[in-house]
């Protein structure tokens, strides 16, 4: 882990900044806005704007892809997405970076949560490290002085696929997507409830990939894994059960609830 200054000047931003290049794969009459350094909360705030404002548009990862006719309509709500977004640091004041992007989501998730505890403020790079006020700095040591080695983490949380790997990321979260999506509607499909299953297995050994903020990453991931578990529950020992005997399997429906909070999550990125 280490950290560097950033530079604490936060200049305004309009909807023309945002706009993607053209090697991202668009057709004739389409036009494309990045916005992987967005916050996950600031992209589905948009998704939505653009559900209600009936304009058809496309996710791919953070990319999001509109006719050319509706341009003065995006630029408007992508306006107003900047006009709410708060950032949690001000701006005037000198920030230090913590790199913390590779970590597995479990252990991001345990920093954000002491962080939250020590009412440190923060914010999140398009690295997805952590950047906090430089007068915070001995706190947030302190912090992470608590937490557990994060190699020896990424060693037990390794993967074939790489967070790095954009490509990779996105057909992960397809078939999450689609999978899950099946098993709204017919929760004990077989092909659907083992796709699932598969992909959420690769899902939960995943650090943060690039553009997306841990707390919302965290949330996809303990989606997947609550409708897997509910599919196939972990096994359990004698002395985990209760008085009670073992937990009754998930029901039709609580499987079509848990797989449509899933597809829900998964939605902002697909």
């Amino acid at each position: 882990m280490t950290e560097s200054s950033t530079d604490p000047s936060n200049p305004e931003q309009d909807a023309e900044e945002f706009l993607a290049s053209e090697d991202v794969g668009l057709e004739d009459g389409q036009m494309a806005y990045e916005c992987s350094s967005w916050a996950g909360e600031s992209r589905g705030l948009l998704g939505s704007l653009l559900v209600s404002a009936g304009i058809n548009h496309a996710w791919q990862g953070t990319t999001v892809t509109v006719h050319e006719a509706d341009e003065e309509r995006v630029d408007a709500l992508i306006d107003d997405v900047l006009a709410s977004a708060r950032p949690a640091l001000d701006p005037r004041v000198a920030k230090l970076v913590f790199v913390v992007g590779s970590w597995p989501v479990a252990l991001q998730t345990e920093l954000v949560d002491q962080l939250t505890a020590a009412q440190i403020p923060y914010e999140w790079d398009m690295q997805g490290d952590l950047i906090v006020r430089e007068s915070d700095e001995e706190e947030v040591e302190a912090v992470l002085e608590l937490l557990p080695d994060p190699e020896e983490e990424s060693e037990l949380h390794s993967s074939e696929l790489s967070s790095d790997d954009g490509v990779a990321v996105h057909e992960l979260l397809d078939r999450v997507f689609m999978t899950a999506s099946r098993l709204v509607k017919h929760p004990t499909d077989a092909a659907a409830t083992v796709g699932l299953v598969d992909a959420n297995s690769v899902l939960q050994q995943l650090a943060v990939p690039f553009g997306f903020e841990p707390p919302q990453w965290d949330r996809l991931v303990s989606a997947a894994r609550a409708v897997a578990e509910a599919i196939e529950p972990p096994a359990t020992s004698v002395a985990d059960t209760d008085s009670d005997g073992p937990t009754e399997p998930a029901t039709d429906s609580e499987i079509m609830e848990l797989a449509r909070t899933l597809v829900d999550q998964v939605r902002l990125y697909v």
